[in-house]
């Protein structure tokens, strides 16, 4: 598994856990969560997202921070050995 995959994933599981809540980038931004700009960027792929800023969202969009990680992304490495 690559980084690149890994990071796609996750911007993948950021738009569906908004998305699941009925969230705008808009409205993420207005609880002060993080710029519309910069929650794009990340959720586009065009920039990668910090460890501390991917626990914040986690907490604010209500989901374990394992939601963010699918174990198929890391079993299927296992399974090519």
């Amino acid at each position: 598994m690559n980084e690149k995959k890994i990071n796609q994933f996750i911007s993948h599981q950021l738009v569906n856990a908004r998305e699941e809540l009925g969230y705008t980038q808009k409205k993420v931004q207005e609880d002060k969560i993080i710029t519309q700009s910069n929650l794009s960027k990340i959720e586009n792929g065009a920039k990668k997202i910090s460890a501390s800023k991917l626990y914040i969202l986690a907490e604010y969009y209500k989901k374990p921070i394992e939601y963010f990680f699918n174990d198929n992304l890391f079993n299927s490495k296992k399974k090519e050995k």
